[in-house]
């Protein structure tokens, strides 16, 4: 008897801590099955994250990726940014390539042009490369204004295997920058 009497009290707790449920919000531009069910094809460079709302006045960081990629060498990417909204305070090697012994990372940007241009891979070795998903660099922006604007891939990027054949590049991921 005594246990019913705590029913009531039980339920009145289970029922005022239920909330709705978060719905499964997975826009992970980096997880395949998302990159799939969004008709968005690999191998293929993506920004991680793919939308970033900075304050105007600071810094933000946006990572460089090369997604499921086989037998990768070395790459170039050429990145278009706006340079009224943006400009660029920082970059640094991502680990893709964090095995190689010589390793070629050059970094350049166009800051009156807006774009920034990224060399890496592996130095001297005909048969070293890696393959999957990993972190090709680094890039700090500081946001200018407030302003909505996109940083995107070029049709100059390239992918390469260990003797230099191009691996085809399926889909190019966005940036979207939302400073408010």
């Amino acid at each position: 008897m005594n246990m019913i009497r705590y029913i009531p009290i039980f339920l009145l707790i289970l029922f005022s801590c239920s909330e709705d449920l978060p719905e499964d919000v997975n826009n992970n531009p980096l997880d395949p099955n998302q990159a799939n069910e969004n008709n968005f094809s690999t191998p293929a460079l993506v920004f991680y994250p793919h939308e970033i709302n900075p304050l105007p006045g600071n810094d933000f960081t946006v990572e460089v990726f090369a997604m499921q990629v086989d037998s990768n060498a070395g790459a170039h990417m050429q990145i278009q940014y706006d340079q009224e909204k943006m400009h660029v305070v920082d970059f640094a090697q991502g680990d893709f390539y964090s095995d190689a012994s010589d390793m070629l990372f050059y970094f350049e940007d166009d800051s009156a042009a807006g774009v920034i241009d990224i060399y890496t891979g592996y130095l001297g070795v005909d048969s070293a490369y890696v393959s999957g998903t990993g972190q090709l660099a680094t890039i700090t922006f500081n946001a200018r204004v407030d302003w909505e604007s996109v940083i995107s891939f070029t049709e100059n990027c390239r992918l390469a295997d260990p003797k230099n054949n191009d691996i085809e590049i399926l889909g190019f991921g966005e940036c979207a920058v939302n400073a408010e």
